[in-house]
């Protein structure tokens, strides 16, 4: 049996934006999107950001790393058990270093802006995020 590949569309790479903050979903919702193309689902809590993943399989988790529902560890494990979401890289963001720095595939200190979370999101893709085009 072949692993399940991340979703992707014309419109983009689906990537799961998680945390219990809707200003941090939020923003980082609008960073992604003014970077490129992509399909955002976001979850408020660790087992919706599980059951979505299940569902989607994003290209990219981005999960603060404290949240509400499944710990980070315990949502990093759950992912890398199950077949289907296990190629999954998933981007934590927190305050300051990471506590455990082996839990997740990149950490992302708060404060953080545009440039910094692309330059994550890139390096866990493993290709470039192309800006939108300028109007005409």
């Amino acid at each position: 049996m072949s692993t399940p590949q991340p979703t992707e569309s014309r419109e983009g790479p689906h990537v799961i934006v998680a945390g219990g903050s809707i200003d941090i979903r939020w923003y980082i919702e609008r960073c992604l999107r003014a970077l490129g193309p992509v399909r955002v689902v976001q979850a408020t809590t660790g087992r919706a950001t599980l059951h979505l993943a299940r569902a989607f399989r994003p290209a990219l988790i981005i999960a603060e790393y404290m949240m509400p529902g499944l710990s980070s560890p315990v949502l990093y494990r759950a992912l890398r058990a199950d077949p289907q979401t296990r190629g999954i890289p998933v981007l934590f963001i927190g305050n300051g270093e990471p506590l455990v720095p082996t839990i997740g595939d990149g950490f992302l200190a708060k404060p953080f802006n545009a440039r910094h979370l692309r330059a994550a999101a890139e390096r866990l893709l493993d290709r470039p995020l192309t800006p939108h085009p300028p109007p005409p």
